[in-house]
């Protein structure tokens, strides 16, 4: 079930409901319910409309379940060995990890582990046959695998096992986040289930105001960008400099206002019932270098990483190289937990090597700025930065969309192509000839795209790009939330911008049930 649903638009306003109508002590049997049936429902769309097996969706539904009990139990089990002083808490730990870990490899790394071997194998020319296992990847897995893995180490370094079963169970799929996150921690997210939330009505209308920027980002902007992204993406091969730049600045604002826009929508969702969830993203697109950008990108995952692997291998309290060896490794973990394509690890290597020659050079950066005077203008030296920081992401993340590491060669070796015939075509001021350079053969749509009415959505996606960005600068110059802001303003101006979203949305939204891109990680 998306968010941008009519199913979602249905199914929300009865959880909510109900959720407030009936007594508390009931409250948990209701959203552990609702989580199932939402959880449920992607599977059940699937086999309606598709030809997938059955038997496929029952060992998805069986994983889930079996990674909810053994950790469940082993949590328990590392509690209590701890406070007997036994020897056998280290064991359970590994099992409680590798248990989901497993699966996961099982579900979306095994195929790709193992032609990455036949392809070593036949590079030697030595025969090793790559046998494909025929199974659909769990929607969320990589998710639901991280809180588990949390959550039992958390355990293990000492907080209280949770003993309710139901509880538990309701953290992992908790449905505003079991699909794409934000990824929650136990010791956070458990007590709230507990407590006892009577409606708010500023609470709730903020939570509403924060879904409909969500909903905004993501049908307004990332959907009409996604008609670009994918157009070039998927056939880069058709297509030379000017419109590849386009693609790749198209995506770029796609993957941020699709993933902020759904976790905007997930944080907003719990908001409604009282619940409050970490928010995921800080304005990453007005950092001032790679490091700044990866504290404000995908906040609940990066955090997870420190606190659960750059910290246990020394974070930086190790010799020199060791830490920047443990900064590759985290970038590393992140492009293999996004996906298994030889893409993301490219991906993640570029941005860990951002991050590691910001530090070789930083002591450089620092005398050659002063020497040319950046210092002296703050303003134009921060905006540089930003411009600077933006534009090696966008670099990066050619990879992180293009469908084969050679796509995104292809794309990289080709973004400058074609500029020289239409400089020459701009400077003579020929209309028919810079006409017919922007048509491509068979697509005779504006600047060669194969979508009609190209010009309107591309004028449409600039304009609210800029609103977009507008509202990003407000929002780092006020460091107050959106809905705050929103507050203090006079009641026409709040109903102007109500009305104003809502019109977006109806008018400008791209209703395709496009699915979110992190929906697949």
């Amino acid at each position: 079930m998306l968010f941008s649903s009519i199913d979602f638009l249905i199914f929300l306003p009865t959880v909510v409901l109900v959720y407030f109508l009936i007594p508390h002590a009931w409250r948990w049997i209701w959203l552990l319910a609702s989580s199932c049936f939402f959880f449920g429902y992607f599977y059940y769309s699937s086999y309606v409309t598709g030809t997938t097996p059955v038997h496929y969706y029952i060992i998805i539904i069986l994983s889930v379940l079996s990674v909810i009990i053994v950790d469940y139990i082993i949590a328990i089990m590392i509690e209590r060995s701890a406070s007997g002083a036994s020897n056998k808490t280290t064991i359970y730990l590994l099992i409680g990890i590798l248990f989901p870990l497993v699966l996961l490899f099982i579900f979306k790394y095994f195929n790709f582990f193992n032609q990455t071997i036949s392809q070593i194998a036949s590079f030697f020319m030595l025969n090793y046959p790559a046998r494909i296992l025929n199974i659909i990847v769990p929607v969320g897995i990589s998710y639901y695998t991280f809180h588990s893995i949390s959550y039992i180490i958390d355990v293990y370094r000492g907080q209280k096992a949770e003993r309710h079963l139901g509880i538990f169970s309701l953290y992992i799929l908790f449905f505003p986040k079991i699909v794409a996150g934000p990824i929650e921690r136990s010791g956070m997210l458990i007590p709230q289930f507990r407590e006892e939330h009577t409606f708010d009505y500023q609470r709730f209308t903020d939570g509403l105001k924060l879904m409909a920027w969500g909903f905004f980002k993501k049908i307004v902007i990332a959907d009409r960008a996604a008609i670009i992204a994918n157009e070039v993406f998927n056939n880069p091969h058709g297509y030379q400099g000017i419109y590849l730049i386009i693609a790749c600045f198209s995506f770029i604002f796609q993957v941020y206002c699709d993933f902020s826009g759904y976790s905007d929508i997930a944080v907003g969702t719990a908001q409604l019932m009282g619940f409050k969830l970490t928010d995921n993203f800080r304005r990453p697109y007005l950092s001032t270098s790679i490091s700044d950008l990866w504290r404000r990108w995908h906040i609940t995952l990066i955090s997870w990483l420190r606190d659960y692997i750059y910290i246990p291998l020394g974070g930086k309290r190790v010799a020199r190289w060791r830490w920047q060896y443990n900064i590759m490794v985290i970038f590393l973990v992140s492009g293999i937990w996004h996906g298994a394509n030889w893409t993301f690890i490219i991906w993640a290597s570029l941005n860990g090597f951002y991050q590691l020659f910001s530090i070789w050079t930083e002591k450089i950066r620092e005398r050659f700025n002063t020497l040319i005077g950046l210092t002296r203008v703050p303003r134009f030296h921060k905006a540089l930065k930003i411009l600077t920081t933006f534009l090696l992401f966008t670099f990066a993340g050619i990879f992180f969309r293009a469908n084969t590491a050679s796509d995104g060669f292809y794309i990289i070796s080709h973004l400058h192509t074609g500029f020289g015939d239409l400089f020459k075509i701009i400077a003579a001021l020929d209309y028919e000839k810079l006409k017919f350079f922007l048509v491509i053969q068979n697509k005779v749509t504006f600047l060669g795209f194969a979508k009609p009415a190209f010009l309107p959505e591309m004028a449409t996606l600039a304009l609210m790009l800029i609103v977009w960005y507008g509202v990003e600068i407000i929002q780092e110059n006020s460091k107050q939330p959106l809905r705050t802001l929103i507050s203090a303003k006079p009641w026409y101006v709040r109903w102007a911008l109500y009305y104003g979203i809502l019109f977006a949305l109806v008018f400008l939204g791209v209703f395709a049930n496009q699915q979110f891109i992190y929906f697949k990680f």
